[in-house]
């Protein structure tokens, strides 16, 4: 890798004991079972997989929001564990699947963006409200937002104030989880657009959690494919899909729906039963 890594993993894993019923003994689940990665400097990682694959999980392990059972995540070469709690969040920031529940309804818009900085201690008063308006312009969000609440703003507004709540300290990396899937497909694009001008403005790191292959392929310049806590293929963006080599990775560009009339459902060859990540 020619950049340096900014965030890594090594030998990542979080396992769950899980009861399978009331007198039954609790069983291990690894939701992430032994996951290294390297993310360099402005880089976008898309990670894909099916829901229950533990996409989430290692996000929230990124965060520092899940403890690992086993494993290091690394920020700029330091553990995480090591880190005192506001340092990380300088660092790494994450913007969230749903905008109608990542945002408090009770506080203005002004307040949810510059709360980052409050609990920070960067400068007064007129300084939270000059970078919040800043922040606002560059995310797309108009002035008058600014003493508006979450629930005056359409969904696509909102997620753009959780873009902006999440780039307020200007972190290095930047961890998004599905940040569209919630959202109208017209509205998807803008959002994804101005993620990618937000990369280039601030040289910003993403790690892309998305079942969505066609968001990843927009936006993603490598590809992680997950599958049962494990990272089974991992290339760049062009190359996975174009030339898929996992026949999970096959599987998963198989079972994209299309808009063409008369193919109907796609089968994706994995069989009718879902995989059972305790076994």
């Amino acid at each position: 890798m020619s950049a340096p890594a900014v965030l890594e993993t090594r030998d990542l894993s979080c396992v769950f004991n899980v009861r399978q019923g009331m007198f039954k003994p609790k069983r291990p689940l690894a939701a992430v079972n032994g996951v290294s990665l390297q993310v360099a400097k402005g880089e976008v990682l898309g990670l894909v997989g099916e829901s229950g694959c533990g996409k989430s999980t290692l996000a929230r392990m990124l965060l520092g929001l899940q403890a690992a059972t086993a494993g290091d995540v690394l920020i700029d070469g330091q553990p995480l564990s090591g880190l005192d709690r506001k340092d990380l969040t300088r660092r790494i920031q994450p913007i969230f699947q749903d905008p109608y529940s990542s945002l408090n309804p009770r506080k203005s818009i002004g307040s949810i963006i510059s709360l980052p900085l409050r609990v920070h201690g960067v400068g007064g008063p007129a300084d939270w409200e000059r970078e919040v308006k800043k922040i606002m312009d560059l995310c797309g969000l108009p002035a008058r937002a600014y003493d508006s609440y979450p629930n005056q703003l359409s969904g696509g507004q909102r997620q753009r104030v959780a873009i902006a709540r999440a780039l307020v300290m200007r972190p290095e990396v930047v961890i998004c989880d599905e940040p569209t899937s919630a959202l109208d497909v017209s509205v998807q694009s803008q959002i994804l657009n101005l993620l990618l001008d937000l990369r280039r403005e601030f040289d910003l790191t993403y790690v892309l959690i998305s079942h969505n292959l066609a968001v990843v392929e927009h936006i993603a310049t490598r590809v992680a494919v997950m599958y049962l806590g494990r990272i089974i293929e991992e290339t760049d963006s062009r190359n996975l899909f174009a030339q898929p080599r996992h026949p999970y990775t096959r599987a998963l560009l198989n079972s994209v729906l299309t808009p063409e009339p008369g193919l109907g459902v796609p089968d994706a060859n994995l069989g009718a039963p879902f995989p059972n990540p305790i076994d």
